[in-house]
């Protein structure tokens, strides 16, 4: 617990519990199918267009790079 002092009142803050490395691990190996997913649209996009990228692709290759993020640093997005 961090106590700060504002205005002559004390404020105490929780620490930002992190998520253990094995769960880390785990959702990092999880969201290397949607990374590559990711890495094909943008070869898709650059050689053919987008027009052959569907809305479910992309949202499940954004879903990959919130998913790496959460398993790079280890924090909670909710």
């Amino acid at each position: 617990m961090i106590n700060k002092q504002n205005d002559n009142h004390i404020v105490t803050e929780q620490p930002k519990k992190r998520l253990s490395a094995r769960v880390r691990i785990l959702i990092g190996l999880a969201s290397l199918p949607s990374l590559a997913l990711g890495y094909m649209l943008v070869v898709t996009a650059l050689n053919t267009g987008v027009a052959g990228i569907s809305a479910f692709e992309l949202v499940y290759s954004v879903i990959g790079l919130v998913a790496v993020y959460i398993a790079v640093t280890g924090k909670r997005l909710f």
